[in-house]
């Protein structure tokens, strides 16, 4: 489980979307959909960093000026490509991750806990997804108490096309077009749809919700309620 050399991903600006919230967009090799780390900072005064990208001296300086990394949060056993980097980076750092995904996330870091490790009475809490036991969703409450749902691959939101024969085959399989329950994660994580289906309902019911950060596609900053219910009543129906 050594952690590698740093290899720094290609990826854009670290970006404050919402105050102590944080996103860095990066690609991903395997396919054309992208990946994000989401940052926030926790009650205890560090930060929490969710789906890590190993980063350009730059941004990591720039992360590590808004307070130290004590949390590295690993949202499935698909989403550990820089995790080891970033506990090799920061060894005080605790990883988390949901009790169905450690035994994955494992293979390559060793895992401290599951994600009531994280300091309570902060702007971010989380809930485990109904019917998808190996994510969650993480729900951040500005001080003008909006709310920003932070996903993994349990809702994306991809465009209609992807470049080149990846992006086609990424179209091909039902995951562009959206937001969206793509028919990857129906088929290989939503264990119970009419459960997941529910919670999205009750997640778009938020009145103060305002953004979702979904784990790979654009973030949605307009008609984000919307949005959850068509996804939800697609996954019904699928």
């Amino acid at each position: 489980m050594a952690p590698g050399p740093w290899q720094a991903a290609s990826h854009g600006p670290l970006t404050e979307v919402a105050p102590g919230l944080w996103i860095v967009d990066a690609t991903l090799d395997l396919l054309p959909i992208g990946r994000r780390m989401t940052l926030w900072r926790t009650a205890d005064g560090g930060l929490a960093v969710h789906s890590a990208v190993a980063c350009d001296d730059a941004t990591m300086a720039a992360i590590d000026a808004l307070g130290p990394v004590r949390w590295i949060v690993v949202p499935s056993g698909n989403h550990r490509i820089d995790a080891p980097r970033f506990k090799g980076r920061y060894p005080d750092a605790q990883v988390l991750a949901m009790p169905a995904s450690r035994a994955r996330v494992a293979q390559r870091v060793a895992v401290d806990g599951d994600y009531g490790r994280l300091p309570t009475g902060g702007a971010v809490t989380f809930a485990p997804l109904a019917g998808v036991p190996a994510e969650a969703v993480f729900i951040h409450r500005a001080d003008d108490a909006t709310e920003t749902l932070i996903f993994n691959d349990g809702f994306m939101n991809l465009p209609d096309r992807l470049p080149g024969v990846k992006g086609w085959v990424v179209k091909l399989i039902g995951s562009t077009g959206g937001p969206k329950v793509t028919w990857t994660a129906r088929t290989f994580i939503v264990k119970d749809k009419p459960a997941y289906a529910a919670q999205l309902r009750q997640l778009a019911a938020r009145p103060d919700l305002r953004r979702i950060i979904p784990g790979h596609g654009a973030v949605i900053t307009d008609g984000a309620a919307a949005a959850l219910a068509g996804a939800a009543d697609r996954l019904h129906r699928g």
